[in-house]
C-alpha cells in the first residue's frame, strides 16, 4: 500500500467512526430543539474534539479528500431534486446527504486547526545546523556516491553553500530531511526533560514530539535515522559560538556525541556534543512549525523552509542561487532540473503562505539570484523571538 493511500484509509476511518455520532447528536438535538444557532454550537464543540486524530494528517490530503465528498454531496443533491415523487428514495438520499454533510464539517474543521497549527512556531534547531548545509534535500545516484565513500564505507564529503561544511558519516550515508525531523524531535525532547546535556527517552517520546504516526514501519525507519545522525561527524567552517558571539572553525566532533540505541526496548540513552548544549542554553536557535515541516511534500520544499525562516530572522532576503542550491544539497543531472526543483519549492512555500513572493533574477539568462519577502506572520514571529531572547 501507498504511502498516500494509507493516509487516506486513516483518514476515512476516523471520519466512518465519528460520522454516526454527529449524526446521533444532530437528531437528539434537533428532538429537544428547534434552534438551529444551538444545535449548530453544539455539533460544532464535538467536532472540534472529534477531529483531533485528522491533526496530523496532512493538509492537502485533507482537502482533496474534503474536494471528493463535497462533489459526491452536491451529486447527490441534484438526484434528491429529480425524485421528489418517490419519497423512499427522497428519504435514502437525504440519509446520505446528512452523513455526507458531517463528514465535510469534521474535514473543513480539522483543515481550519492544521492552518492554525501550521503558523505555531513549536520546535526550534541550533541556528549552525542551518546556517551550515547539514541536510541534504536528495542523494546524489549510488555511483556518485561509492566515489565518496573510504574504503571502509566511511562517506567523506566537503559541503559547500552559504557556509561550508566537512561531514563525514559511518555508515555511508547522507542525512536527510527524515534525519532532520528526528533531530528536531531530539532537540525537543531535550526540552522537556529539563535541558540536560545527556537524557534518555523512548521512540514512542520522539514520534509523538515530531506529530509523527505509530505506523508499522516506523520504528524501523526511526532505528535507520538515529543510527545515522549519531555516526555523524562534521567540521563547520564558520561555526558561531553564541557564548564567545564570534565565529570559529571547529574540531571534527558528532553533534551527538554519544549514542546507544536498545532495540529490545525502544529506547535511546544520548549526550550531545557540548557546543551544541551550550548554544542550545544560550538560545541561538530558530523556531518553526513541525507540523507545517510535516505538511510540505517535497524534501527541498522542507529544507528551504527552514532556510527561510533562519534568513528571515536575520533580515537577509537576497540568495545566490548557485549557493542555495548547493546548501540545500540538490543533486540532479541536469542544471535546469534543480532550477525547476528550486522554483517548485518556492511555489510551494508561497502556497502555505510562508512568503508572499518571490522572483528568480536571471544573469545571461541563468538563474542567478532569488529575491523573497517573508508573510508577515513569519516576519512577526521572528521579531517576536528576538524580542524574547534580548529580554531572557
Amino acid at each position: 500500500m501507498k504511502a498516500g493511500e494509507h493516509m487516506s484509509k486513516a483518514i476515512m476511518n476516523v471520519l466512518e467512526k465519528y460520522a454516526p455520532k454527529l449524526l446521533d447528536l444532530r437528531k437528539h438535538l434537533k428532538s429537544v430543539s428547534s434552534n438551529d444557532m444551538m444545535i449548530a454550537g453544539q455539533l460544532d464543540v464535538e467536532i472540534d474534539s472529534y477531529c483531533t486524530p485528522l491533526i496530523n494528517k496532512k493538509i492537502y490530503e485533507l482537502k482533496r479528500i474534503s474536494g471528493k465528498l463535497v462533489e459526491t454531496r452536491n451529486e447527490i443533491y441534484q438526484k434528491m431534486l429529480m425524485s421528489l415523487q418517490d419519497q423512499t428514495q427522497k428519504d435514502e438520499l437525504n440519509d446520505q446527504h446528512e452523513y455526507l454533510e458531517v463528514q465535510i464539517l469534521l474535514l473543513e474543521k480539522a483543515i481550519q486547526k492544521k492552518q492554525e497549527q501550521n503558523r505555531q512556531f513549536s520546535h526550534s534547531v541550533e541556528r549552525n545546523f542551518i546556517d551550515h548545509p547539514f541536510i541534504s534535500s536528495t542523494t546524489p545516484n549510488e555511483s556518485t556516491l561509492v566515489k565518496k565513500r573510504q574504503p571502509n564505507g566511511v562517506l567523506e564529503l566537503e559541503k559547500k553553500g552559504f557556509r561550508n561544511l566537512y561531514y563525514q558519516n559511518s555508515n555511508g550515508n547522507l542525512l536527510l530531511p527524515y534525519d532532520a525531523r528526528n533531530l528536531f524531535g531530539i532537540i525537543k525532547l531535550w526540552e522537556l526533560k529539563g535541558k540536560n546535556i545527556a537524557f534518555d527517552f523512548e521512540f514512542r517520546e520522539l514520534i509523538h514530539s515530531v506529530h509523527g504516526e505509530m505506523s508499522g514501519g516506523e520504528y524501523e525507519a526511526l532505528h535507520t535515522s538515529l543510527d545515522n545522525l549519531g555516526k555523524t561527524s562534521i567540521v563547520m567552517e564558520e561555526y558561531f559560538d553564541a557564548e564567545a558571539k564570534k565565529r570559529k572553525r571547529t574540531k571534527i566532533h558528532n553533534p551527538i556525541q554519544e549514542m546507544a540505541i536498545d532495540r529490545v526496548t525502544n529506547s535511546v540513552s544520548i549526550r550531545l556534543n557540548e557546543n551544541l548544549h551550550k548554544n542550545l542554553l544560550a538560545g541561538n536557535v530558530i523556531e518553526f512549525s513541525i507540523s507545517l515541516f510535516n505538511d510540505l511534500a517535497t524534501p527541498t520544499s522542507k529544507n528551504l523552509y527552514l532556510i527561510v525562516v533562519n534568513k528571515a530572522k536575520d533580515r537577509e532576503f537576497v540568495l545566490d542561487v548557485e549557493q542555495l542550491i548547493n546548501h540545500l544539497g540538490i543533486h540532479a543531472s541536469e542544471n535546469y532540473k534543480s532550477y525547476t526543483m528550486l522554483k517548485n519549492s518556492f511555489d510551494e512555500l508561497q502556497n502555505y503562505d510562508v512568503i508572499k513572493r518571490y522572483e528568480i533574477v536571471k544573469k545571461r539568462r541563468i538563474p542567478d539570484k532569488v529575491i523573497f519577502e517573508p508573510s508577515d506572520w513569519v516576519l512577526q514571529r521572528s521579531a517576536d523571538l528576538q524580542g524574547e531572547l534580548f529580554l531572557g
